[in-house]
């Protein structure tokens, strides 16, 4: 039986945020319900439409499928619930699209909302003890933590693959801050961006006190509050709706095996369990499925939940081969204007951590034509990469 050809048979056809704030003290349920309702009003949908609905960060910093409904009165059909992570970006949409095009489902919301201990999560219990429970896992979980090794934390664990990058390939520290510069800058240019109006220098970032070397404090992430809102329905039924669709082309799903356990390190960098050998990115089956060239993308977006993330993800995927993403990007190629712009929106880094759900509002914007200063011009292909593997690039269709 020949496989379903899925390119071009779902779309994003509404997308709505919150305001981005480090603590907006606000309850996950009222975040979520502002940003459904600006994906609703952004899709010209009714609320009644929506019949499936996907979290990947429930309870207690986000909002569990059953609260959702209880507290929005949407009526669904068809949900599907992840693990509390930032990894399921790209899942949780090829999910939204299998839903709608195998008739489970008409209308598929995806939410991602976010609070943290400072802000709406003192008023949960459960906040006050071990945020940081995969240190708890036999193994130490994908992070690589052990609590009793140190590794309390994921910045913590990936500084150790930042520093075996940098001591192997002879990266330096300037280079590492270059990106993180990148990503301030186009935060400039992003209104809902919580770094918008702190502009940064590479001096700035240089007097940046060490967390966990080589990590100094602009290589992390932001914590904020917050949330994403975005609703996926077929092809067919796109065209009746407020905007001009954008198509899910191409994807692919998390690669996961002893070479991919320790977070954000690709594959031969001999990190944990991982063997060392000199990595030649495969093809990939990504651009296969949409029928474009690695060529063909106008940006990317990249899950930089540190900035070391951009290196071993543009390596995972052959934009350049492995040990040489320190020198890619330098000299503002990865900036707006540059070769291939990264984060468009900031990023993780840079408009805040809602992982990765943002970042295909912004691509979805982009593809529309809505981003003003930042605008990617005559952007038409567009891909989401992780250092994980998993990837989705999205088009305005033919």
């Amino acid at each position: 039986m020949a496989p379903l050809d899925l390119r071009n048979q779902a779309c994003i056809v509404g997308v709505g945020t919150t305001e981005f704030g480090r603590i907006l003290d606000k309850s996950p349920v009222r975040l979520a319900a502002q940003a459904l309702r600006a994906a609703l009003d952004d899709a010209g949908l009714e609320k009644e439409k929506i019949d499936g609905f996907v979290t990947a960060f429930g309870s207690p910093g986000g909002v569990d499928f059953d609260e959702f409904t209880a507290h929005t009165g949407v009526d669904i059909r068809w949900t599907n619930q992840y693990w509390t992570h930032g990894r399921w970006g790209t899942t949780s949409i090829i999910a939204a699209a299998t839903a709608v095009t195998s008739g489970v489902a008409d209308y598929v919301l995806i939410s991602n909302t976010n609070t943290v201990p400072r802000g709406y999560g003192k008023h949960f219990s459960r906040f006050a003890g071990d945020r940081w429970s995969e240190g708890l896992r036999d193994a130490g979980g994908g992070q690589g933590q052990l609590d009793y090794h140190g590794l309390d934390t994921p910045g913590a664990a990936t500084s150790l693959v930042a520093r075996n990058y940098m001591t192997r390939y002879g990266a330096t520290d300037e280079e590492l801050g270059s990106i993180a510069v990148a990503f301030r800058k186009h935060a400039q240019l992003n209104p809902n961006a919580i770094m918008n109006g702190k502009p940064m220098t590479i001096d700035d970032y240089m007097e940046s006190r060490f967390i966990s070397p080589p990590f100094r404090l602009f290589d992390y992430c932001l914590t904020n509050e917050g949330s994403v809102a975005i609703i996926v329905t077929t092809a067919e039924k796109a065209l009746a709706l407020k905007k001009k669709p954008v198509y899910i082309s191409g994807f692919q799903g998390i690669h996961n095996g002893r070479n991919d356990f320790v977070f954000f390190a690709r594959p031969g960098m001999g990190v944990g369990m991982q063997q060392e050998y000199d990595y030649v990115a495969p093809p990939q089956r990504v651009y296969e499925m949409a029928q474009v060239e690695q060529k063909d993308i106008d940006a990317l977006y990249v899950y930089d939940a540190f900035s070391t993330n951009t290196w071993t993800a543009l390596e995972r995927f052959g934009f350049c081969p492995a040990g040489e993403a320190h020198n890619f990007t330098q000299n503002g190629r990865i900036e707006l204007g540059g070769e291939l712009p990264i984060n468009s929106n900031g990023g993780l880094m840079s408009e805040g951590h809602f992982s990765g759900y943002n970042h295909f509002v912004e691509m979805t914007r982009q593809l529309r034509g809505e981003c003003g200063e930042r605008q990617v011009p005559n952007a038409e292909a567009l891909q989401w990469i992780t250092p994980f593997g998993d990837s989705m690039i999205l088009t305005k269709g033919q």
